[in-house]
């Protein structure tokens, strides 16, 4: 059974932008009663109280179950979707998992929508909660790159912080994930959340006005209104800010020190690119072992995760038998009790047989099902050609899913030093392997649900990343040049040891 981390995102896809409900209402406006809301709601939360396997990951039943309960009793009144959606999302992420993400209806974006949303005409750098303009999609742009934003439409950007981060689905306490998933903090994402999320959580705005300090002028504020952006405008600009890096590049940076930087473990990233990683990685090491390099940095910035081909890497870089997962945990056995609600919900059966009920009410897989259910239960054993010199890794918030699990193996058996910033993957594992999606039978939102809770056989603080040993942000002024300030203090450390 082959299973796959997936990335996080809001998955709102561009190609449902105009679809309209067979009636022809739209359902941007379209107003929900009570009871069709409390019917959705309802099943949303019988959904996770029973599939979702990490429901009291975060915090005890108590809490959860009170919360639940505040979020339902705010459904007493008519809705349209924005304003129910925004209870669903806020709900999920409350939950703390970046794998559990609501996604609006395929009727919602229509273009009644679009004539009164206009997306926001900039990209930005997010430093020390700070905002710094990165690109624009004017040409020649109104304001310079590197000049930093305060406000818009005169709430400031801290206010605004407030309201998008507690809206992002992110693994336990970790903020440099929300944070970075404000940005374009990948070439595989399939969105920007500050773009998607702003019209929800902050206000649909056809205009904006901006509040900044140039970047050649320090001393002074000034203000401008734009107009924001059309749905072909948005699209354009955003075909033009990204552009596919390679799933894997390795180079020699200077003698001794080699760079492995790896974007993703995504499967249709590699095809893309026609990379195969498992003979990528043994041409790589054989190389590293021959040729005794004393130094090798791995650069996992960015990296949204993908599948086992994040696990393989791990086996070349440890040098000592381990174990990969604790346990494996599932909240359910038979079908689910939700199961006419799901995608493929008739094929979500798990055996009894296979299971034990532990102490949290989980179900976890018995010893003798192990290697048929997944060897990572066993130990793993080092390649043969694994990496025996001094090891640096590069991370930041943007690393997450299976790149925040190669990092927490790594830190966990002290293999490595870090450099960046948090790792947007909870150490202790994620939800993930194995996924549904829930289809609400009024509203139609879906949201998507991971029904595989892993704990990582590691050393952990509960809901924290990989904290670096030399935590670093890069200045405005060296990302506006080119200069990969994380990149040469790993260099620096080298040199120095």
């Amino acid at each position: 059974m082959k299973f796959i981390y997936l990335p996080v995102s809001l998955v709102l896809s561009i190609s449902a932008l105009a679809q309209k409900t067979a009636n022809g209402d739209t359902t941007t406006t379209r107003q929900y009663p009570p009871t069709a809301l409390q019917e959705d709601f309802s099943i949303f939360r019988k959904t996770l109280e029973t599939i979702y396997p990490s429901l009291y990951r975060y915090s005890d039943s108590v809490n959860i179950t009170a919360y639940l309960s505040k979020q339902s009793e705010l459904l007493n009144r008519p809705m349209d979707e924005t304003e129910f959606f925004t209870i669903i999302a806020l709900t999920c992420a409350h939950l703390r998992d970046e794998h559990l993400i609501a996604k609006p209806s395929p009727a919602y974006f229509t273009e009644q929508y679009f004539n009164k949303v206009r997306a926001f005409p900039f990209t930005f750098r997010i430093i020390n909660r700070r905002f710094y303009i990165l690109k624009s999609a004017f040409n020649p742009s109104p304001i310079k790159p590197g000049s930093e934003l305060i406000s818009i439409n005169g709430r400031s950007m801290e206010d605004i912080l407030d309201l998008l981060l507690p809206a992002i689905p992110a693994d336990g306490y970790i903020q440099t994930f929300r944070l970075r998933h404000l940005e374009d903090y990948s070439t595989t994402q399939e969105q920007n959340l500050f773009d998607m999320m702003y019209p929800f959580f902050v206000e649909q705005a056809t205009s904006f006005r901006l509040e900044y300090i140039p970047a050649d002028e320090p001393s002074t504020k000034k203000t401008l209104v734009v107009d924001g952006l059309t749905r072909t405008a948005y699209r354009k600009f955003y075909k033009e800010r990204q552009a596919l890096d390679t799933p894997l590049t390795f180079k020699y940076l200077k003698p001794g020190v080699a760079y492995l930087k790896i974007s993703s473990f995504l499967g249709w990233h590699r095809r893309i690119f026609k990379q195969n990683f498992d003979s990528l990685y043994a041409v790589i090491f054989n190389e590293l072992r021959i040729k005794k390099t004393p130094h090798l940095i791995v650069d996992l910035r960015n990296n949204e995760g993908g599948d086992n081909t994040g696990e393989a890497l791990i086996t070349y870089l440890l040098q000592k038998p381990y174990r990969h997962f604790e346990r494996l945990e599932k909240r359910y056995v038979g079908l689910p009790a939700v199961s006419s609600y799901l995608e493929n919900g008739k094929d979500l059966y798990l055996a009894d047989s296979v299971f034990y009920k532990n102490e949290n009410g989980n179900y976890q897989v018995k010893q003798e099902y192990y290697r048929s259910w997944t060897p990572l239960l066993l130990e793993q054993q080092p390649r043969d050609n694994h990496f025996n010199g001094q090891l640096t890794v590069l991370a930041n918030g943007a690393s997450g899913s299976m790149a925040g699990v190669v990092c927490s193996f790594l830190k966990s058996n002290q293999r490595a030093v870090f450099v960046g910033e948090e790792t947007g993957g909870a150490m202790e594992g994620p939800t993930s392997r194995s996924f549904t999606k829930l289809t609400l039978p009024n509203s139609h939102i879906s949201i998507t649900v991971p029904l595989t809770k892993t704990v990582n056989a590691v050393i952990y603080t509960k809901g924290r990343g990989v904290i670096p040993d030399y935590w670093i942000e890069p200045a405005i002024e060296d990302l506006l040049h080119g200069v990969d300030t994380p990149l040469n203090l790993a260099l620096k450390l080298i040199d120095q040891k």
